[in-house]
C-alpha cells in the first residue's frame, strides 16, 4: 500500500503549473528578428553567371546577437547566418552568406528573418566558355525545419 502524503502532491502540482507555465511562455514568445533593412547582391552592377561566388548582404536597423536571417533561391533554402553587429565599424548591423547560381535564368533571392521578408531578382547568365566554377562551401546551415524555428521563429520555408 502506499500512502501519499499531502506536502508531496502539493510539490508535483506546482512542478506541474510551472512546467505548464513555461511551456505557454515559450510558445507564445516572439521569435527574436532584426527587421531586414535591404537585400543587395555583391560585387553590385555586375553581370552574374552561374558557377561564380556572389555575397547575399542584408542590412538592418538593430543587431541582436540572438537574430538569424535565412537565406533560399528560388524557394530553396541556401542557407542561415547570425547578424553581425556592427558596433566597432562604420554602418549597420548586417548578415552576409555566399552564393553560387548553379543555373542560368532568373533566381529570386529571398532574405527572411522570421518576421520582416526581402526578395531580390536576379537574371543569371551562363558561365563564359572556358570559366572554372567557384567550389562550392561546406552543406549550407540553418535550412532544416527546426533550425528554421529556433533561427527565425518560424518552421515555413521562405516564410
Amino acid at each position: 500500500m502506499t500512502t501519499h502524503t499531502r506536502p508531496g502532491r502539493r510539490i508535483g502540482w506546482g512542478i506541474a503549473g510551472v512546467a505548464a507555465t513555461m511551456a505557454v511562455a515559450v510558445s507564445g514568445a516572439p521569435a527574436a528578428s532584426a527587421d531586414i533593412d535591404t537585400l543587395s547582391i555583391y560585387p553590385e552592377n555586375q553581370t552574374v553567371v552561374t558557377g561564380a561566388k556572389y555575397g547575399l548582404y542584408v542590412s538592418t536597423p538593430r543587431g541582436d546577437r540572438a537574430s538569424w536571417v535565412s537565406f533560399y533561391d528560388n524557394g530553396q533554402c541556401i542557407g542561415s547566418t547570425r547578424i553581425i553587429s556592427n558596433s566597432d565599424l562604420e554602418g549597420p548591423p548586417y548578415a552576409y552568406m555566399n552564393w553560387i547560381p548553379q543555373t542560368p535564368g532568373p533566381h529570386t533571392i529571398t532574405a527572411n528573418d522570421g518576421r520582416i521578408t526581402k526578395t531580390l531578382t536576379v537574371d543569371v547568365q551562363p558561365a563564359p566558355t572556358g570559366s572554372t566554377p567557384a567550389t562550392p562551401g561546406p552543406k549550407p546551415t540553418g535550412c532544416g525545419a527546426l533550425d528554421r524555428l529556433f533561427n527565425t521563429g518560424s518552421m515555413a520555408p521562405g516564410s
